[in-house]
């Protein structure tokens, strides 16, 4: 079975690439499946909470068992803040997908939901351990800078699926405006502008001077995803 198991730092075109992949003909997606345990494990007061946590299993094993029973080609998106302390072994057959994103603009976007940002709401920390764990494994891993696949999303996406041996589809282009039924349960609270798109838009430009202690966070920020961005894909 084709899997393609994508961990996104939040606020980096994410649920559009997830609205992307459920163009494929064929295809499933699963709305990040580890974030109730991320939740029951941090105690992270998220909005919705409660909710997520009823929604979905708190144990990884659960969550783990639950992703191998999928029976069709499946984008799997997940955070990878989510899976922090989780071991990936269980994904080593897998394809993966790094996406990754200036950590200002992550920081800026994050903080109109969640004041407080921390290091780890960033994850670029946690996608270095999960690139350093995939690739201990001997797993097929790209890293993408998403503002480099939004300046160019076809290019871009033929490029991708090259990469993952993936046959380039033109559905994954556009898809319907509106809620979807595969959205977490969160989605309220996070999904209100990709609802009102069908395709993705330029890339946004560099967010004007934020508050002092989110700019030290991007500051403590830039050289974790230095490190990613040179290990990512040429889309040019």
């Amino acid at each position: 079975m084709e899997v393609l198991h994508a961990l996104s730092g939040p606020r980096n075109v994410s649920t559009a690439l997830m609205y992307s992949f459920a163009q494929r003909p064929g295809w499933g997606v699963v709305d990040e499946p580890f974030y109730a345990a991320y939740l029951a494990r941090t105690g992270a007061d998220h909005p919705g909470r409660d909710a997520v946590l009823a929604s979905q299993p708190t144990d990884p094993a659960a969550v783990w068992a639950e992703l191998a029973a999928v029976q069709r080609p499946t984008y799997f998106k997940n955070m990878a803040h989510h899976m922090d302390g989780v071991d990936l072994g269980p994904a080593a057959g897998w394809k993966h997908v790094l996406w990754i994103r200036s950590p200002r603009k992550v920081i800026a976007s994050f903080a109109k939901v969640v004041p407080d940002v921390q290091l780890r709401d960033v994850a670029l920390r946690e996608q270095l351990d999960a690139a350093t764990q995939l690739q201990s494994l001997g797993a097929r891993l790209v890293v993408v800078d998403s503002d480099a696949l939004l300046a160019d999303p076809e290019r871009g996406f033929r490029r991708v699926c090259a990469a993952l041996d993936l046959e380039f589809r033109s559905e994954q282009l556009s898809w319907p405006a509106g809620p979807k039924g595969y959205d977490g349960v969160w989605a309220p609270h996070w999904y209100r502008q990709v609802h009102g798109s069908t395709r993705f838009g330029a890339p946004a430009p560099e967010p004007p001077r934020m508050p002092e202690h989110l700019e030290a966070l991007a500051e403590e920020s830039a050289p974790l995803f230095a490190r990613l961005a040179n290990q990512a894909l040429t889309l040019d």
